[in-house]
């Protein structure tokens, strides 16, 4: 009889960051043979790349999985015969890499020696630990004065690496400043960054004026970061002459 584990296929979802000891998922062979034929041994299995075999190291009789590098997993033997625990043994980053496929064998001891190989997915589910980042900073752009209220001005964007709702970003603008009265001549559109005028713009004793456009995600809790806009005036008839 070969070692027989007790699913077909693993696949597990793991946040990532998830602290060292994390149980990610318990695997079970057992082998209905007798004596030292249904003894277990557990090792990668022949088909996993070099790449991986550089990250891994497994202890073939406590079934553990000792990690080389980086790749936060190992196997841990449970007070239960032939069930193996498979923990992190560190930080996990899925901006880094979202998905793992781990391959183990089962070996029984007898002679001829029989395996069976099963693997394991982890997919790494996203945790909201990335803030919103502006594609400049600080923006700068010139604005026409005595523009037409309402008119689209510019615009500002930002990306968050993290993933679905976490990854939405919004958008305002940062009204509690010094220099607040000229940020009432301004709108932004929450979902794209797009700036518009709200009245005409008069340089004549001003011209620059700066603000501050604060970008939040949607996760829970929220992150945010913000830039400064620097706004010049562009006067047409001097341009001209």
């Amino acid at each position: 009889n070969v070692p027989v584990f007790t699913k077909d296929a693993y696949t597990v979802t793991l946040n990532e960051n998830a602290p060292v000891g994390t149980t990610v998922v318990k695997v079970n062979a057992t082998d209905l043979d007798e004596g030292k034929n249904g003894e277990v041994v557990y090792a990668l299995g022949n088909n996993v790349k070099n790449n991986l075999r550089r990250l891994f190291e497994v202890n073939e009789i406590t079934g553990e999985i000792i990690l080389r590098d980086h790749i936060p997993f190992k196997l841990m033997p449970s007070s239960q015969v032939n069930i193996y625990s498979l923990v992190t043994s560190g930080l996990l980053d899925r901006e880094t890499k979202f998905q793992y496929h781990i391959t183990l064998s089962a070996k029984d001891l007898g002679q001829p020696s029989l395996s069976s190989v099963k693997t394991i997915t982890v997919l790494i589910s996203d945790v909201n630990d990335n803030t919103p980042e502006f594609s400049f900073s600080p923006y700068a752009f010139y604005v026409m004065e005595n523009n037409v209220p309402g008119k689209f001005l510019f615009s500002v964007s930002a990306t968050d690496k993290d993933a679905n709702e976490n990854a939405i970003v919004s958008y305002q603008i940062w009204r509690e400043s010094s220099e607040e009265k000229y940020t009432s001549f301004i709108n932004i559109n929450s979902e794209n960054g797009a700036i518009y005028a709200l009245k005409s713009f008069d340089f004549e004793t001003v011209k620059k004026f700066k603000f501050q456009v604060v970008a939040t995600d949607s996760g829970a809790p929220s992150l945010s970061s913000n830039v400064t806009v620097n706004v010049w005036s562009c006067n047409l008839m001097a341009d001209l002459f």
